[in-house]
């Protein structure tokens, strides 16, 4: 319990230091509880808004490239190996929860011109949406409020409101891949 909050305290310092670092492009509202493995990497012209009660585990990575912005709402919460990578634009509303290792890239190289070149398109993330372990949010996509990905799923296309996705294997005879949550 001890090394918990020494860890939550280390990560405030951290994160006073990265104030002090990006002060035009960091922006957080309240006091983030988030540990000393925290990264953070704010390119030029890019901004990181964190918003009131963010949270987060060990290993949580923000990398934003040049002119990219990440906005997070309030009663955020990142786990264990989470990374978010934007070079676009990535928006997450309020009360969203990602399980261990989510990685999220609004950007891909362009393997068919030029690899040293991205293709961008924003990602929107809803509220109140779960996240499961593994999962990777992919560039172009936009997850509905109350939406569940399940853990191990690779989004690359639009997930409704009020819905539950998850991979699916040949074998499935239903041949769907969400399933819409009643209320």
């Amino acid at each position: 319990m001890f090394y918990e909050y020494l860890s939550v305290f280390l990560g405030l310092v951290k994160c006073f230091i990265f104030k002090l670092l990006y002060w035009k492009r960091l922006s957080i509202a309240g006091i983030p509880k988030m540990n000393s493995s925290f990264k953070i990497a704010i390119k030029r012209n890019s901004k990181l808004i964190l918003g009131k009660n963010f949270r987060s585990r060990n290993n949580v990575s923000f990398r934003i490239y040049d002119k990219g912005n990440i906005i997070i709402g309030k009663n955020c919460f990142f786990n264990d190996n989470c990374s978010v990578n934007c070079r676009k634009k990535i928006i997450f509303g309020d009360d969203i929860i990602c399980g261990q290792n989510v990685q999220f890239f609004d950007h891909d190289h362009n393997y068919r011109d030029n690899m040293d070149e991205f293709l961008t398109q924003e990602i929107t993330i809803g509220n109140n949406v779960w996240i499961g372990a593994n999962a990777v949010i992919l560039r172009g996509t936009k997850i509905g409020d109350y939406a569940v990905i399940a853990a191990g799923t690779v989004v690359t296309k639009d997930v409704p409101s009020n819905t539950v996705l998850r991979n699916v294997f040949k074998y499935n005879t239903k041949n769907t891949d969400h399933f819409v949550l009643s209320k």
